[in-house]
C-alpha cells in the first residue's frame, strides 16, 4: 500500500501565485539584496578550477567547513572546529538526516513551529508533541526523544528565547539527557545586530542548524550542521546515501564569495532593509487593519499576529485577490483552527505591502457590511 504524502501547504500557495500575486507567505529573501556581482566573481574564479565540477567530501569543503567554524568561536562565543560542521544541501535537509540517524520515533516541538521541519518529521513517520510552556518539557521530555526548537526569531511567531530561558532549557535537557536540534535560521537577523549564544553551546547532545539561504542566497542551497564530532561522524552515514555531497560548485562559490567580501557588511544592509520594511508592514496593519494583533518584530522575516476571524478561511479568500499570507493553523502539528497568520514582509516592495494589506482590508470591510457586523 502507498503511503499517502501531503505537501508543504506553503509549497502549495507558491505554486498557485503569479507574476500578479503579491505573496505574502513563503520565507523569501529580498532577491533585490543578493550580492549578485560578487557572487558572479566568485563564480569566474571558482569556474578556472575544474575541481568545482568534480566529486567532493561528503561532509564538506575543508575551507568553507573553517570559516562556518570560525563564525561560531568568535560570533556565538562558542569554539568550533571545522570537524564539528557538516554541510547539507540547504537547512531542511539536516532534518532528514538527523532523523534518521537518531531518533526513535518522538520529536517534541514548540508551538507554532516551522512547517518544513513538521514535515520533514511527519514524512519520516516520527510522533509528534508540542509545548506552549517551558513547564511542560520536565514531565514530556525521554531520553528516546527528541526537542526541536528555534531560540533566535522563531518562525513563525518571531519570538526570542531570553538567557534565562535558554538556561532553563539546557538545564531540563541536562536532567533529561534527550536530542536537541536547534534551528538557527534567523539567528544573524536581528535588526540591531546583535548574536545569541544558543543553547547548544550548553548541552553536548545537541545539532544546531545554520543556512546561508537567509543571509546570501537561498537558490544556492548551501546549509550546515553543528554538531559534536562523533555524531557528524554517524550523520555522515545517513549524508552519503542520500546525496553522497551538496554540489561543489556551491560550496565553492560561496566559500570564495566569504574569502573575498565582509559577510557582515552585507548583513548590516541586510538588517538596515528588512527593518525598514517592517516598520511599513507596521503601519500599514494599523492603518488598514487596526483590529489585527500584533508586536513589532525585531528581527527575522515575518510579522505574526491574530485577526477576530479563522485565518485559514480569510487566506483561502484573499488568494481569489491574487494577495497570498501564511494561516497559523499550518504551524501546528494538529493543523488546530486558528485567528493567528504569518506575514513575510522581505519579500515584497512597499507598494505591494501596502496594496496587499489594502486589499485584505476591504474583504474583511466588505465581509462585516454583509453581515452587519460592528465593531
Amino acid at each position: 500500500m502507498t503511503k499517502k504524502m501531503e505537501r508543504s501547504y506553503i509549497r502549495e500557495i507558491l505554486d498557485a501565485t503569479n507574476e500578479e500575486t503579491i505573496s505574502f507567505a513563503g520565507g523569501l529573501p529580498d532577491a533585490s539584496l543578493f550580492p549578485m556581482k560578487e557572487l558572479k566573481d566568485a563564480s569566474l574564479k571558482v569556474l578556472e578550477n575544474s575541481l568545482s565540477m568534480q566529486y567532493s567530501k561528503s561532509q564538506g569543503d575543508d575551507s568553507l567547513r573553517e570559516k562556518i567554524a570560525s563564525l561560531y568561536t568568535k560570533y556565538f562565543d562558542f569554539p568550533t572546529t571545522k570537524e564539528e560542521i557538516l554541510i547539507t544541501t540547504g537547512s531542511q535537509q539536516a532534518f532528514d538526516i538527523i532523523s534518521k540517524t537518531f531518533i526513535e520515533n518522538e520529536v517534541i516541538v514548540q508551538t507554532p513551529t516551522y512547517i518544513g521541519a513538521l514535515s520533514a518529521f511527519k514524512v519520516l513517520g516520527l510522533k509528534i508533541k508540542s509545548f506552549t510552556d517551558l513547564g511542560y518539557l520536565p514531565k514530556m521530555l525521554k531520553k528516546s526523544s527528541a526537542l526541536y526548537i528555534m531560540s533566535d526569531f522563531a518562525n513563525p511567531n518571531t519570538k526570542c528565547l531570553s538567557n534565562k530561558e535558554r538556561d532553563e532549557i539546557s538545564n531540563i535537557l541536562n536532567k533529561k539527557e534527550p536530542f536537541l536540534i536547534e534551528d538557527g535560521a534567523y539567528s544573524f537577523l536581528d535588526f540591531n545586530g546583535k548574536i545569541r549564544k544558543p543553547i547548544c553551546s550548553r548541552y553536548k547532545k545537541s545539532f544546531h542548524l545554520g543556512s546561508f539561504s537567509k543571509i546570501v542566497a537561498p537558490g544556492l542551497r548551501v546549509g550546515w550542521i553543528r554538531a559534536d564530532k562523533k555524531m557528524i561522524e554517524q550523520i555522515l552515514v545517513s549524508k552519503e546515501a542520500l546525496d553522497l555531497h551538496t554540489p561543489t560548485l556551491n560550496q565553492m562559490i560561496l566559500n570564495q564569495y566569504l574569502e573575498d567580501n565582509d559577510l557582515f557588511k552585507h548583513l548590516e544592509i541586510i538588517r538596515s532593509e528588512y527593518k525598514e520594511k517592517m516598520e511599513f508592514m507596521a503601519s500599514c496593519f494599523k492603518k488598514y487593519i487596526p483590529s489585527f494583533e500584533f508586536e513589532k518584530s525585531e528581527g527575522g522575516m515575518f510579522i505574526y499576529g491574530k485577526f477576530e476571524e479563522d485565518s485559514f478561511s480569510l487566506a483561502k479568500k484573499v488568494l481569489e485577490e491574487n494577495i497570498a499570507f501564511v494561516p497559523a493553523s499550518v504551524f501546528f502539528h494538529d493543523k488546530k483552527v486558528s485567528k493567528e497568520a504569518r506575514f513575510n514582509f522581505t519579500n515584497s516592495t512597499k507598494e505591494e505591502i501596502e496594496k496587499g494589506i489594502k486589499t485584505i482590508a476591504s474583504l474583511l470591510s466588505k465581509k462585516k457590511s454583509q453581515y452587519g457586523l460592528k465593531y
